[in-house]
């Protein structure tokens, strides 16, 4: 066995062990991204619903309201009237911005948030609900404890392999090849 081949068999749990860890960093990453993308979402489309609810609200209240509340008391020769039916109509429609709020707002939010958090090759499918979302976050816990095992084991192997016994058995096998060198290059012959 040359000495880069021993020096490999060597130093290939550790290797291991680099390499499990890099995977299950990347999918601890991977699933702080898409609880991320979920909190943002969430949070942005409430504060964005009801923002727009107060703003519509607000202005849609104070024109619309008053020029219908003097058409229709107008109309009906009754002011009160026509105010209690303009507010029905403006109550309505608030109702429906209400149940409207997931499809309007959290899908557009999700959508851009993993645009941002996520490379276009690198995003995972089935995002456009919060559904998806969540399906999304579940597979990627199940990744991270998948990748976690993977580490203790590569953990258990390097413990295992860099035994006392081991580590004397390599130190002695590189002193001989050391000396072996040294006399050799003593006697001048090559190895």
């Amino acid at each position: 066995m040359s000495k880069n081949q021993k020096n490999k068999k060597f130093t290939a749990p550790v290797d291991r062990l680099a390499r499990k860890t890099t995977g299950y960093v990347n999918a601890q990453i991977d699933n702080v991204k898409l609880r991320s993308v979920k909190g943002l979402s969430q949070g942005t489309s409430a504060i964005a619903g009801l923002l727009l609810i107060f703003i519509i609200a607000g202005v849609f209240v104070t024109t619309l309201s008053v020029a219908v509340v003097l058409w229709l008391g107008e109309l009906m020769g009754n002011y009160a009237q026509a105010a209690f039916i303009m507010s029905g109509v403006l109550l309505l429609t608030i109702v429906v911005l209400i149940l409207l709020r997931k499809k309007l707002f959290k899908s557009n939010f999700i959508s851009m948030y993993t645009d941002i958090f996520f490379q276009k090759e690198a995003k995972p499918e089935g995002l456009e609900t919060m559904e998806g979302l969540d399906i999304a976050i579940w597979n990627a816990e199940t990744r991270v404890k998948d990748k976690e095992e993977d580490v203790t084991d590569a953990f258990t192997q390097c413990k295992d392999f860099y035994t006392p016994t081991n580590l004397l058995g390599f130190g002695m096998d590189k002193l001989s090849d050391w000396a072996l060198t040294a006399i050799n290059s003593l006697f001048g012959k090559k190895k």
